[in-house]
This record gives C-alpha cells, sequence and structure tokens, in this order.
C-alpha cells in the first residue's frame, strides 16, 4: 500500500513548460505512473497562487477527478492568502467561511501553497488559524525573498516559520521545496538554501531543531529536494526516519512525464539494509497519511 502525498493532476493539461516541453500530468499519465510505481492513491494538490508556474485549477475540477476515478485520487483544496481583497478586512471568519463547506465535500488538506509571502504575514496568520480550526493540514513551498522563485517567504534558520509553528500548535505543517530540506544540514550555505546540496548531512541542521520542537511539523518528502535530503547521506537517513518515522510522508511530484523519481528504491534500499524497520517503512508509505487525513485505508 502506498500513498502519494503530494500529486499535480489535471483533466486537460495544455501549458507546455519551458526546458523539457511537456505538459503537467493528466489522470491518465499519473494513472499509468501509478500502476507501474505502485502507488494506491494520490493527493491532488491544486496549483493555484499566482506565483506557481502552472495552470490553475478549480476544486470542481479537482473533485471531477476523484469521481473519475474512485478510490485513487483525494482531493486538496487550496486558497491564496491574498483573496478575498482589501486585506486590512480579511478575518479569519471570512477563510472559515471558505474552508468549512470543503470538509463535506471530501477535501482532506490544504496545498500545496505556494503564495509569495512571508510565514508571519497578517493574511497567512489568518489563514492559518482557519485551517487550524477546519483541521486541514497543509503542504507549503517555502523559498527566500531575496530568491525569484514562488513559495512562502523566510530567512536562513526559519525565523518566521518557527512563530508560526508556535503560534498553531494544533495545524500540521508539511514542509516541502529546495529551501525546506536544504536546513537538514548544518552546514548549508545562503547561496546552497534554495538547491539540492551534496554530501553528508552535518550535526546543527536547523530542521532538525524545529523538528524535535514542534510535534505538528512533519516531512513531505516528495520531488527531488526531499529525495536529495536522504540520498546524500543514507546514514543521516536511517537516523532521520528512525527519530522522525511518524511525521514523514511518501510523495512523487510528479510534474511532467519526464521525471524520474527514485524515492521508492531508496527507502526499501535501505528497509532491505536493514537500516530501516518494516514498521517505519510502512508508516511513511501509507499509515501516517492514512492517519493524518482519516482515509480509512486498510492493508
Amino acid at each position: 500500500m502506498i500513498v502519494d502525498i503530494h500529486a499535480h493532476v489535471f483533466a486537460r493539461p495544455t501549458r507546455r513548460q519551458p526546458g523539457h516541453g511537456t505538459t503537467f500530468m493528466s489522470a491518465e499519465d499519473q494513472i499509468a505512473l501509478m500502476d507501474r510505481k505502485g502507488v494506491t492513491c494520490a493527493c491532488i494538490l491544486p496549483l493555484l497562487n499566482p506565483e506557481t508556474p502552472a495552470e490553475h485549477q478549480s476544486l470542481g475540477e479537482i473533485l471531477s477527478l476523484c469521481e473519475r476515478y474512485p478510490n485513487r485520487f483525494i482531493p486538496f483544496y487550496n486558497v491564496d492568502p491574498r483573496l478575498p481583497r482589501r486585506p486590512e478586512t480579511v478575518e479569519t471568519a471570512r477563510f472559515l467561511e471558505i474552508l468549512q463547506p470543503m470538509k463535506a465535500l471530501g477535501v482532506k488538506g490544504i496545498g500545496e501553497v505556494t503564495a509569495r509571502l512571508p510565514f508571519d504575514e497578517p493574511r497567512m496568520l489568518r489563514f492559518f488559524a482557519a485551517c487550524e480550526q477546519v483541521g486541514f493540514p497543509i503542504i507549503f513551498h517555502t523559498t527566500t525573498p531575496n530568491n525569484d522563485g514562488y513559495g512562502l517567504l523566510d530567512e536562513m534558520g526559519f525565523p518566521r516559520f518557527e512563530r508560526v509553528l508556535a503560534q498553531f500548535p494544533r495545524l500540521v505543517f508539511l514542509g516541502h521545496s529546495p529551501a525546506f530540506w536544504s536546513e537538514i544540514s548544518g552546514d548549508v550555505t545562503p547561496e546552497q538554501k534554495n538547491g539540492y546540496p551534496k554530501g553528508p548531512v552535518r550535526p546543527g541542521g536547523r530542521l532538525l531543531t524545529l523538528f524535535r520542537r514542534y510535534p505538528n511539523l512533519a516531512g513531505d518528502l516528495s520531488a527531488g529536494s526531499g529525495l536529495n535530503a536522504l540520498e546524500r547521506d543514507l546514514d543521516h537517513a536511517a537516523d532521520f526516519i528512525a527519530e522522525f518515522q511518524d511525521r514523514l510522508y511518501f510523495g512523487y511530484d510528479y510534474c511532467s512525464v519526464k521525471n524520474n523519481m527514485r524515492h521508492l528504491e531508496v527507502l526499501t534500499g535501505l528497509r532491505k539494509a536493514g537500516r530501516m524497520t518494516a514498521e517505519a517503512l510502512e508508516k511513511i508509505l501509507w499509515k501516517n497519511a492514512n492517519r493524518l487525513l482519516g482515509l480509512g485505508l486498510t492493508a
């Protein structure tokens, strides 16, 4: 059993991405990938924030895909924290009006949040408060203010994000992106933070401190960033998994049929080498997601 916590699936993707010329995944592309990789079901994360280099999706499209492929897709929702306008008048209650009806529609979480706003910006804080009240976990992408990429903004060491973690202890944050996973190592530099640092993970990584200090912090292992955090130092990966096995989530984040993600091979390789327990592997592959999202799956 495998639950992919991070998928982007479109009913009819049309926008071709610079560099490799392919679109995001169609439902048919994603199902074929899942069947090939042995994935039971996948969470569809709508890309809504305008900074994201992808087509925007309505909740209606997501729900239609989930109805078309029952038991294969799980709906997430997304709200741009800058909407509605006039931020000085936007209170938590307004976000609650938007989010609360989503529960009845089967939505399981929020993401992928990619807005270029500081973690502790007032609109973000109201949005987080509403998500905490509704009980939606959040999958986010982060970057630094000096980088031109998309994602919630923070400096080295996550000072803003730490304040948010402390302020919303019942809200589960699933961290994702190069700027998140690079800080697993204590020697990361500002130049490396938004990339894929190689070499052994050194002690003192800020991410380890935050994981140990805040039980509401979790890790989305998807994409090249999550894979690099594991693969760059398998000794550290084994220790990291042993310590935080209840808060790590398997994902792929395929944005193109040309992607080639090796997450399952790395994790099962650790298991075969006796460096991860069978219980920890099952937690990461599906049990943690099953518990967090209330999926009701049984082996």
